[in-house]
């Protein structure tokens, strides 16, 4: 066993694919209406692994 801190996102790797998702593949524009934010994220989270990728190895 090892301890952890209260809060550690680094440790969640969903923290990083929303870090990502909201620093290089959205665009500004997206964030206008829901709708202009809805698609693009489904968009992008229906093509992380294929299109897009993230190298974990670089954050731990």
């Amino acid at each position: 066993m090892f301890y952890l801190p209260p809060y550690s996102p680094h440790l969640n790797i969903i923290e990083r694919l929303w870090k990502e998702l909201k620093s290089r593949w959205l665009k500004p524009d997206d964030y206008q209406a829901f709708d202009n934010l809805r698609y693009p994220t489904l968009d992008c989270l229906n093509n992380v692994g294929t299109n897009l990728k993230i190298n974990f190895s670089k954050y731990y």
